[in-house]
């Protein structure tokens, strides 16, 4: 497999060419520690000039941030140094806290503060006196370094994130295709879990993306608001499908379905797969499902599935042309988009599940970490135990959203020590023979363009970020020449040992894997269900945002929690027809919403006790209400009755065509 094209190609020669600006720039401004300018160049560096421009924002706010906190702290603890590691363990931790919290890149103002005042705070651990100093130096370095970075990225062939998000979109809008493709062939009438992944890992590209458009010149603001209203319709697609999904195995159950709803599955299928895609054609095609999904009084219950099948192919039609438009309009800013059909908006809003259980074990872990490494410095007076604390805080947390960061901290050690060896190679070598900055600029030019393209390409990503962090810092390049054999071997094996000691402790305290946030999701699932079965709730469309949230996040582990994800997507179902029915209810008066009301007490009850399926009042229930809503003609609510019956008692036998056509009073 090819890994590097011509995109990483140019992204390294600029990083590269950014990196030696930065780099010179220290050297004019006399800055102590020229080395941090040069790493920050491709830790900020980005392929997209806005992604750049973003994360040198954040990593300017978090610099700060934490160079204030260690200036606070070290000067008034340093004379308790358990004291002074504790105040360090939790600051990182707490910063970390908020890190994963906020789940945007955002948070990465947070994480780097968290770490950076371990960075800056522990080496002045021996001088107190000049914590002020070396944090106002940092803070340079880290700002000529993202200042370079900025401007190289957005004067030298920029690369606007406005036209990757619109690639990206058409290439998920194709994965959706595909998927809904699978769910409406009888063959297999069902998206498969590649297909859920490859759709979550769509979304989340495109937002990670669209967090950076507000930075990119190139990009309109009316592109923020088409972001917004197609991200919900995108992942509107999950339920929608395994709902079409699910009818069709309930029609399959019931020997089929008739020849006229069978004929508009296959013409569906036809449109969505681009067979037959012509605006006529769809627009036909939707008049007809209309007519189908119209439930009439006299209908049966196969006759329901089937009207709640058209009704749900329906919407996905719908969702791919919204999509469709949006990211047309997206990839020409010329183009306006046609009204939109689904109206996502009353049923789903896109907000962020915050698991601030797993947020503070993570919290707790890290700081354990950094508190084990300043033990170990303490017990043993290395001068050089200061790295080993300070790498501790940035392995630590940059892997710390992980279920399992060992093995990825094993890896940055891994790398690291390769790091480490070049600049060995350097360091006593090469730059004993380098006399001016050009001929400095040409020897890193190798291995630095190395590492570019490793930090380009995805793939090798993990490999060219503890190079490229590791490297100049252990090179410690200086306007004049000076090397320290001891210091560099106590340095390396203090960064060896902090990575050691962070992820034994990482292992022996984030021992809860996948299934235990698998758990925590489905409890929290449950919970927001009984609030969507309260009818005084309010925020409806929240509820069923964070359930889709959830779902968002568990497609990922999906290969670690089997049998999760149909249990997350059954559970979102549940949540939309449960608020469907809620808001016909409130048109309903007298026996009809009394009706409706004992079925969400019975289905609050069976929620609350966290039974492994609804209690069988609820099943009559639903049935006494699915009759009730038939005789006052109310489709709506009826298939949304239907739709709750597949979702919480799929194996149970029709219900009685006798109790579907009682009377209510």
């Amino acid at each position: 497999m090819t890994f590097f094209g011509s995109s990483h190609w140019l992204f390294s020669v600029k990083t590269f060419v950014a990196a030696m600006l930065a780099l010179a720039v220290s050297f004019w401004l006399d800055l102590p520690r020229p080395y941090w300018a040069l790493a920050s160049v491709y830790i900020a560096s980005q392929p997209l000039a806005g992604a750049t421009m973003s994360k040198a924002v954040y990593r300017a706010a978090g610099t700060l941030i934490g160079a204030a906190g260690a200036v606070l702290m070290v000067p008034n603890l340093v004379d308790a140094p358990l004291v002074l590691a504790l105040a360090m363990s939790i600051w990182s931790g707490f910063c970390l806290y908020l890190a994963l919290l906020d789940r945007t890149p955002r948070g990465y103002v947070f994480m780097l503060a968290g770490y950076t005042a371990a960075i800056v705070g522990f080496p002045a651990v021996d001088a107190p006196s000049t914590v002020f100093d070396l944090a106002l130096s940092r803070t340079e370095e880290i700002l000529v370094g993202i200042a370079c970075a900025s401007l190289v990225s957005s004067l030298v062939f920029p690369r606007s994130v406005g036209a990757v998000v619109a690639e990206r979109l058409d290439i998920s809008l194709r994965h959706g295709r595909d998927a809904a493709g699978d769910a409406l062939d009888p063959q297999t009438s069902a998206p498969n879990d590649a297909h859920w992944l490859r759709l979550v890992t769509d979304v989340a590209e495109i937002e990670t993306l669209a967090a950076h458009l507000s930075f990119d010149p190139a990009v309109e603001r009316r592109s923020l608001d088409r972001i917004r209203r197609i991200t919900p319709r995108m992942l509107m697609l999950f339920p929608v499908l395994s709902a079409i999904s699910d009818r069709l195995a309930a029609l399959a159950d019931l020997g089929g379905a008739s020849e006229r709803v069978g004929a508009l599955v296959e013409r569906a299928r036809a449109v969505v797969v681009g067979a037959e895609d012509s605006e006529k054609t769809t627009a036909e095609l939707r008049r007809d499902l209309e007519s189908a999904a119209a439930a009439s009084a006299d209908a049966d219950w196969r006759a329901l599935i089937e009207a709640s099948l058209c009704q749900r192919i329906g919407e996905l039609l719908d969702i791919l042309f919204d999509c469709g438009e949006l990211t047309k309009a997206l990839a020409d800013g010329s183009v306006q988009p046609a009204p939109l059909r689904l109206t996502v908006e009353s049923r789903v809003a896109r907000v962020r599940h915050l698991d601030h259980g797993a947020a503070l074990h993570a919290a707790f872990a890290l700081g354990c970490a950094i508190f084990a490494c300043c033990l170990f410095w303490i017990a043993t007076a290395w001068p050089e135990g200061s790295v080993a604390a300070m790498m501790g805080a940035i392995v630590g947390s940059l892997y710390a959203s992980q279920d399992d960061p060992t093995p990825s901290i094993a890896g940055f050690a891994k790398w690291t020590i390769v790091a480490t060896t070049i600049a060995g190679v350097y360091l006593f070598v090469i730059l004993p023979r380098i006399h001016n900055f050009e001929t400095l600029a040409l020897a890193l030019a190798p291995v630095y363009l190395a590492f570019g393209l490793l930090i380009a390409s995805p793939q090798t990503f993990r490999i060219g970020l503890p190079l490229a962090i590791v490297t100049p810092t252990a090179m410690a390049v200086q306007e004049l020449y000076s090397a320290d054999a001891e210091n560099f071997v106590n340095t390396s094996l203090a960064m060896s040992a902090g990575m050691a000691l962070t992820a034994v402790t990482t292992a022996l305290i984030r021992r809860a894997g996948a299934q235990w946030r698998a758990r925590r999701y489905a409890r929290a699932n449950r919970d927001a269900l009984v609030q969507a079965a309260d009818p005084r709730a309010g925020n409806d469309v929240r509820l069923m945002g964070l359930m889709l949230d959830r779902l968002f996040l568990l497609a990922p582990i999906a290969h670690a929690v089997e049998g999760k994800l149909p249990d997350a997507l059954r559970d979102l179902r549940t949540g939309l027809n449960i608020l469907d029915a809620r808001r016909s209810r409130n048109t309903l008066v007298g026996s009809r919403r009394r009706r409706i009301d004992a079925l969400l007490k019975h289905l609050t009850r069976s929620f609350q006790i966290g039974a492994p399926a609804p209690s069988r009042a609820a099943l009559h229930a639903i049935d006494r209400a699915m009759a009730m809503a038939r005789n006052a003609g109310d489709a709506r609510l009826l298939l949304a009755l239907v739709g709750l019956r597949r979702c919480l008692f799929a194996a149970e036998p029709p219900p009685d065509q006798s109790l579907l056509e009682a009377k209510v009073a």
